[in-house]
């Protein structure tokens, strides 16, 4: 029976995963062809954005890339205008990425739209099943993480872990944070 469970879950968090990313990113993209931006240049660009000023390394190992296709991304993302690139202070051997003003514009954009989204799929849910999904994912991801306080770095703005470059988390977070805790007391405890 557990091998049943297990191999329905794995089928159905591939279907989410795909409906998510296809539906609310891939489709989104194409939508917005004016922006000529591919995924990975999104997702490269999302990194930089949520980190602030970072190097390449630090790109490629957070998109899991090699460093060259991290310096290709990188390379792209400059010239369309979205990252810069200067000499890291620290380290002159080292490059220092950032978004322009335009990338993290586009970013916050893709975001606004994909929220949108997810909000007409979820209003096609009855309500006892939004809050049931909602609270599945947030103990997939407490049991994914080992941790019972793993959501509460997530910005509530952004939805990126402990994000540095988003001027709404340190406030938007603490209501999030007091959010889910009086949410997690309201719930039954089990035996």
């Amino acid at each position: 029976m557990r091998e049943e469970c297990t191999s329905f879950a794995e089928g159905l968090t591939g279907l989410f995963s795909d409906i998510v990313l296809e539906t609310m990113t891939v489709q989104l993209l194409r939508e917005m062809d004016d922006l000529d931006v591919t995924l990975s240049q999104l997702q490269a660009l999302t990194h930089v954005a949520e980190h602030g000023k970072c190097s390449v390394g630090s790109i490629a190992d957070g998109l899991r890339v090699t460093h060259p296709a991290a310096v290709k991304l990188v390379d792209k993302l400059v010239r369309k205008g979205l990252a810069t690139r200067a000499v890291a202070a620290a380290d002159h051997r080292q490059s220092e990425i950032a978004a322009t003003p335009e990338g993290r514009r586009l970013v916050n954009q893709v975001r606004q739209e994909r929220t949108q989204r997810l909000t007409r799929m979820l209003d096609r849910m009855a309500e006892e099943d939004r809050a049931a999904l909602i609270h599945g994912l947030q103990a997939f991801v407490r049991a994914a993480l080992h941790d019972d306080r793993a959501l509460d770095g997530v910005c509530a703005s952004c939805q990126a872990l402990l994000p540095t470059g988003c001027e709404d988390y340190p406030a938007r977070g603490k209501e999030r944070l007091v959010s889910f805790r009086l949410d997690r007391e309201a719930e039954p405890s089990h035996p």
